[in-house]
């Protein structure tokens, strides 16, 4: 079958990046967490994000044996369960294999809704844009939260579609089932379902099926079991599942203070507006784009999942954390149903002709820059992504094992460095002795800079005037020599 193959493609690519890059910022954390939950009963470690996705992170290295311990560095378990060396590649790899399940749920849903929308081309037109979107393809190989969210967000809103056609009681149980776990996977998904629903008020079968009122609770029902089970069926406090609510009090008060931002050489910690439709701009390939736009002018286009893909960019443009497009994931399924659907409806050959070679574009650009597709950017940024975009849409911390290996074969002995990725130190491959930089000059030798230390946080200054970089690490990473 076409499209298992492209999933198994896709898998493959993505299996093919654990070994290459260090573990990023969130990481070890997510890791840790997902380890409590699962060796000691208890979800302490932080509450801002539910455990569902950590759990899928953390399955490996438990099954190989890693136990979380509340001792008195417990805030630093994630390190010290990756460990050093070959032990860190091992528990690294193991940790973002257990994501990849997550990746074939996100490519079924996919299929699934494309197959409803456009027939059998468009679900495998639409599998394979998925399978080969960098931004997918990265956070497929990470353990972090966000690709959970976009695959069970996806798979909410695609079981909101069948129960609009017959909201019977099967139909309301297993949409209930798809809510909780959504909400289980990224407190996001609170805000992006009733944005989707909110368009979905446009559908004369949707406006229908909101009069059955029983199967509606009966579904939101469900949705509060799946989630509380997901908590072990925690009460405390007068509350069932207390880290729930403080968890999305966490987020709330995160968004009210907001998050240190870059995009298009601004700096602000309150965001931006526009940020996350400048993201989209330049961390989507091209291919998919110029498809989007195709499909505006297609009167026999299915438009639902393109508005789907509106409704996520909405909430996330509200938004006052502006760390990277990982935030607003799920609107690539929308994009991907909708492009399949493009390529399907294609009718004169003209038509079919430009559907085809923008699809071979969006192929070829994801493939040309394997395997960075975590700081993938289009032919938009010409070469120069760091005047656009920082932190995890290019710089996550994710180039420490190819420093590690440069130093290594430069026989570089000594660097003068502040990483993004502070606790490669702790967790990971021996690097050189670092020393503290001093932000106005750079210090004889070796000087390393972190573009999202550069470009996020303004340090250090001299890299501002600075000649271009001696050397390039990966994509995230420069390196002057003086």
């Amino acid at each position: 079958m076409p499209a298992l193959a492209l999933v198994a493609i896709g898998s493959f690519r993505i299996i093919s990046t654990y070994h290459v890059f260090s573990h990023t910022i969130d990481e070890p954390d997510h890791l840790a967490a997902g380890a409590e939950y699962l060796t000691t009963g208890k979800y302490w470690y932080e509450d801002q994000h539910p455990p569902l996705s950590r759990v899928f992170g953390a399955v490996g290295p438990v099954l190989a044996g890693e136990r979380f311990r509340h001792g008195p560095d417990w805030h630093m378990e994630g390190y010290r369960i990756l460990g050093h060396g070959a032990h860190y590649d091992r528990i690294l790899a193991l940790g973002r294999a257990g994501i990849l399940p997550l990746f074939w749920l996100g490519c079924w849903v996919v299929y699934r809704w494309a197959l409803r929308d456009g027939g059998p081309l468009a679900a495998v037109s639409a599998v394979l844009i998925f399978s080969t979107l960098p931004p997918i393809l990265a956070h497929a190989g990470l353990i972090t939260t966000d690709l959970g969210l976009a695959s069970l967000t996806g798979a909410a809103v695609l079981a909101t579609l069948y129960w609009a056609e017959g909201p019977d009681r099967r139909r309301s149980l297993l949409l209930g089932a798809a809510i909780g776990l959504a909400c289980l996977s990224k407190f996001s998904a609170l805000v992006f379902l009733p944005a989707a629903w909110a368009l979905m008020l446009a559908r004369p079968d949707f406006r229908s099926a909101l009069r059955q009122w029983r199967m509606i609770l009966l579904a939101l029902g469900a949705a509060w079991i799946v989630i509380w089970a997901g908590y072990r069926f925690g009460f405390a406090h007068g509350l069932p599942a207390p880290h729930f609510f403080s968890g999305i009090q966490s987020v709330w008060k995160h968004n009210r203070s907001g998050h240190a931002a870059y995009v298009l050489g601004q700096r602000s910690q309150t965001g931006f507006w526009y940020f996350y439709a400048v993201v989209l701009g330049v961390k989507t390939p091209l291919g998919l784009l110029g498809l989007t736009v195709l499909g505006l002018f297609q009167r026999r286009a299915r438009i639902y999942s393109l508005l789907f893909a509106a409704a996520i960019l909405g909430v996330g443009l509200a938004s006052r954390i502006n760390i990277g497009v990982r935030h607003i994931l799920p609107v690539y399924l929308g994009m991907s149903v909708f492009a399949g659907c493009v390529i399907a409806a294609a009718r004169s050959r003209a038509e079919q002709a430009l559907a085809l070679a923008l699809l071979a574009w969006h192929v070829i650009s994801s493939a040309a820059q394997h395997p960075d597709y975590l700081a993938y950017t289009n032919e938009i940024a010409q070469g120069h992504a760091e005047r656009f975009v920082g932190d995890s849409d290019l710089d996550w911390g994710q180039d420490m094992n190819r420093l590690a290996d440069f130093c290594s074969r430069s026989g570089i002995e000594q660097l003068t460095f502040r990483p993004f990725n502070w606790s490669y130190q702790i967790a990971g491959h021996p690097l050189p002795a670092i020393l503290p930089p001093d932000s106005d000059n750079p210090a004889p030798g070796w000087n390393a800079v972190s573009i999202t230390t550069w470009k996020v946080f303004g340090f250090p200054a001299w890299a501002e005037r600075a000649p271009p970089p001696t050397v390039r690490i990966g994509r995230s990473i420069l390196l002057w020599r003086y």
